[in-house]
């Protein structure tokens, strides 16, 4: 886990320097917890503030509010990332506030449903707890939401951040849940998940309903080499390219339904790795909230 906190910083470290910025160098982060009824068990979370807590310039304002899944992986370079400046001092991203949530059973409470079958049609000891995605979600939003709307000067603005089965849940809850998020970032998600449920929701829901004010960016990662042509991706049925096809797949699905007001996009990072494409979605994904219209 410190390895992967390590890589992720090294890589946010990498793509800063890359676009000729710079990074502050003081961290406004403070650990937090909450004791679920529903999930009946104590959750621990990290808050990244924007200012220190006795700045009385903190509580002048509301900021917008990520929410982040894996936060033992993702929310040091995530952290990183919204502390970045351009080269005159200016701040890349809007002051916002983090709140990531750290894991106590990651294939529980991030899926959707039950099954102990990996993206390579392989029985899985670790999914043996799998679906619990509901009460997570109800976690979220029947305790988690009110804990920190109250605790921090958060606007009603929410942005949701998920990689892998965190991808998959960010995708569940669009679905499912819109009026949770104003906007959904999935990195790399695992829509392959129990022979493509959530794709298959996801072709009824998005024919039918509504998104309006909802944006939506997600990426797939080239987890697939030596592929790196689209069609060849495409073409090839073999399990290894099952995690892939299933995200492009998403990508058809939302082309077919122009007309239910989600705005959406994708990438697709052929020079990327299922674990080394997660920053560079969270950088494009939160210039792609700069550029959006705030409600």
């Amino acid at each position: 886990m410190a390895l992967a906190i390590f890589l992720a910083v090294i890589l946010i470290m990498i793509l800063v320097s890359a676009r000729t910025l710079k990074r502050k160098p003081v961290f406004i982060c403070k650990g937090d917890c909450i004791f679920s009824e529903i999930l009946n068990e104590k959750r621990d979370i990290w808050i990244y503030l924007p200012k220190t807590e006795d700045d009385p310039e903190l509580n002048k304002h509301q900021y917008p509010v990520v929410y982040l899944f894996d936060a033992e992986e993702q929310y040091a370079g995530f952290r990183e990332l919204m502390q970045c400046e351009n080269a005159d001092g200016r701040k890349v991203f809007r002051d916002t506030i983090i709140v990531g949530i750290r894991n106590t059973n990651r294939s529980r409470d991030l899926t959707p449903t039950h099954s102990v079958i990996d993206s390579k049609g392989k029985k899985t000891r670790g999914f043996k707890p799998s679906g619990g995605g509901d009460k997570f979600i109800a976690f979220i939003q029947e305790e988690l939401f009110p804990y920190i709307e109250a605790k921090y000067p958060v606007s009603s603005e929410r942005i949701l951040m998920g990689h892998s089965l965190g991808g998959l849940t960010t995708i569940n809850i669009l679905l499912h849940h819109p009026e949770m998020f104003t906007g959904y970032i999935a990195s790399d998600p695992s829509m392959w998940w129990d022979d493509k449920f959530m794709l298959n929701e996801a072709r009824e829901i998005l024919s039918k309903e509504k998104f309006d004010g909802k944006w939506l960016y997600f990426s797939i990662a080239n987890a697939t080499p030596p592929f790196n042509e689209i069609e060849h991706i495409h073409n090839d049925t073999s399990a290894k390219t099952n995690h892939v096809r299933s995200i492009f797949e998403l990508g058809d699905i939302l082309q077919q339904n122009p007309g239910n007001g989600l705005h959406f996009s994708y990438k697709f990072y052929d020079q990327d790795s299922h674990d080394s494409v997660a920053m560079k979605t969270a950088y494009d994904g939160m210039q792609l909230l700069e550029k959006l219209p705030v409600n």
